[in-house]
């Protein structure tokens, strides 16, 4: 199976340049504020993109898929036949897949949640038979060094994955750690394809299980 990974497009996905394949993922932060148009135009965009399933979790910026606009927001996505992951599942052709958009607190954007417990809740839903873990932020120590040398990922995430040991967890969230780590067995993807300046530079991600 040919997986193509997308993250944090911010509006700018018609610069992408996407081949086919037989699923493509975006790992959240494809609108600028989660206005209902950006969510449309993105929508339309990916509909049309040649790929068996596309698969598509929120971040952040999403707001639309947190407050009352929610129901909107999602239904632009369904018509255009993109499966919509929020702490839920899907399986594709027996890889078991499963998205969350939630990531550490951060000022006050959408689905930050407080480290701990408020976390954990999220993570504890994750099924250990999970293949493919797609969230918004990264596990902590992979793939989340911030510019200012900072690491903000998740502890609590690099736990659960430690345990379940997905085949893939692809992320986006830290633009400027973009890559593909491979430890303990799981491959890691930091997706972002605008850089710390929200210039469009990075490319898809590409990888064949």
């Amino acid at each position: 199976m040919k997986l193509t990974f997308i993250s944090d497009t911010h509006y700018q996905h018609n610069k992408l340049q996407l081949e086919s394949g037989d699923v493509l993922l975006h790992c959240g932060d494809f609108t600028r504020r989660g206005g209902l148009d950006d969510v449309e135009n993105f929508a339309k965009f990916i509909g049309a993109q040649d790929f068996k399933k596309k698969i598509i979790i929120a971040g952040n910026h999403d707001f639309s898929f947190e407050d009352k606009r929610r129901q909107k927001a999602e239904k632009y996505l369904s018509d255009h036949g993109i499966i919509y992951l929020n702490d839920s599942g899907v399986e594709v052709e027996g890889f078991k897949f499963w998205g969350s958009p939630v990531q550490p607190e951060f000022f006050d954007w959408a689905f930050n949640r407080k480290r701990g417990q408020e976390l954990r809740d999220h993570w504890e839903l994750i099924p250990e038979d999970t293949d493919i873990l797609i969230t918004h932020g990264p596990a902590y120590g992979i793939l989340d060094l911030c510019a200012d040398g900072r690491r903000v990922g998740c502890h609590d995430l690099l736990v659960t994955i430690e345990k379940i040991k997905p085949k893939i967890h692809a992320f986006g969230h830290i633009h400027e750690d973009y890559g593909v780590v491979k430890k303990q067995g799981t491959i890691f993807v930091n997706a972002c394809n605008v850089d710390e300046h929200y210039r469009m530079k990075n490319s898809p991600i590409i990888i064949e299980i």
